[in-house]
C-alpha cells in the first residue's frame, strides 16, 4: 500500500508541474527548490485527497489541524507525505 501512496503523490505532482523529474526524495514545500508555493500546494492537496478518496475509498484531510500541528510538517517532501497518509489509512 505504501508504493501505491508514493505513486499516486507522485503522478499528482508531476501532472500538476508538468514534469517527469519527480521523485519520493523531491520536496513539496518549504525549501527552495520545492515543487509548490503556497497556492500551487492547496491545488496540490485538494488533488490528492480526491484521488486517495478514489484509490482506497477513505477520506483523508491533509489540511485538517491534525496534518499541520504535526512537529515535523508532513509536506516536507513526497516521502515524508506517503508516511504520514500511509498512517492515517491505517488508523
Amino acid at each position: 500500500m505504501q508504493s501505491r501512496i508514493t505513486n499516486l503523490i507522485i503522478e499528482i505532482a508531476k501532472e500538476l508541474k508538468n514534469s517527469n523529474n519527480i521523485d519520493e526524495n523531491s520536496y513539496l514545500f518549504g525549501s527552495n527548490d520545492a515543487l509548490f508555493d503556497s497556492v500551487g500546494l492547496i491545488e496540490f492537496i485538494v488533488e490528492l485527497e480526491e484521488a486517495l478518496y478514489d484509490e482506497f475509498g477513505k477520506d483523508i484531510s491533509l489540511s485538517d489541524e491534525k496534518a499541520m500541528s504535526q512537529s515535523r510538517s508532513p509536506f516536507i517532501s513526497i516521502k515524508t507525505l506517503s508516511n504520514y497518509i500511509y498512517k492515517s489509512l491505517n488508523e
